[in-house]
């Protein structure tokens, strides 16, 4: 007897489910595309990429923070520390740990106005490999200037806090998020360096050479920003 159209139906239809299940098994052969964001960081046809590793040490809280922020996938591994101790105790740690881990040894702190302090650290850094990023009064004048052009000199770090303070409300010696500068950090950079073109006048007031260390992680991520204005 020849099969009825309604079995024929319900056979075609067991033979589709049947073909699906097979599908999904798990010995199916999956996909071993490479994903190209990774933490190891890979290029677009998956081979792996060369990250330089950077160590930032930082005199306080806000420098941490700022720094700590701008970590990102596919840009320079950036290791982020607050070592103890006074300025010139922070400068000995970074040359404590310059070592083949890192590319390069960065040490972020303010003059505090101080023209002696500001010789001492100099000079300690200047036994090893060890870049200083100095802001005069301090590094608050950096993230000013993310936002405003700002020339007048300050009568002290407080100063700059406060004008900081009136410019981003939000914005505290604990509460710093690189959020609040991420756009601006072009322009921070082509600011400070018209107030200190060479990064040599660590004592003008205001300026800052922390612009020097953005410029060289920018220079290591030209892959996701070939034109940083940093460079």
């Amino acid at each position: 007897m020849a099969p009825s159209p309604s079995s024929m139906t319900r056979f075609s239809l067991l033979r589709s489910q049947g073909a699906e299940r097979q599908a999904m098994s798990p010995r199916t052969p999956r996909s071993t595309k490479i994903s190209t964001e990774t933490r190891l960081g890979r290029s677009r046809n998956g081979t792996r990429e060369e990250r330089s590793t950077f160590l930032v040490l930082c005199e306080g809280k806000t420098e941490k923070d700022y720094f700590a922020g701008m970590r990102s996938r596919r840009g320079p591994q950036i290791e982020v520390d607050v070592p103890k101790g006074d300025h010139l105790a922070k400068v000995r740690e970074a040359v404590d740990r310059v070592s083949s881990d890192y590319d390069a040894v960065w040490c972020i702190l303010d003059t505090e106005l101080d023209e002696e302090l500001t010789a001492e650290m100099t000079r300690e850094a200047g036994q090893s490999s060890v870049k200083l990023g100095l802001s005069t009064p301090c590094f608050e004048l950096w993230l000013i200037l993310h936002h405003v052009d700002c020339t007048r000199p300050f009568q002290s770090a407080d100063a700059a806090k406060k004008k900081l303070k009136k410019i981003i409300p939000s914005w505290s010696e604990k509460n710093t998020r690189f959020a609040d500068f991420a756009d601006g950090v072009d322009t921070a950079c082509d600011r400070a360096r018209r107030l200190d073109p060479d990064g040599k006048e660590q004592l003008k007031n205001p300026s800052s050479n922390v612009w020097q260390l953005m410029a060289a992680l920018q220079a290591d991520s030209k892959q996701a920003d070939p034109n940083p204005s940093c460079d």
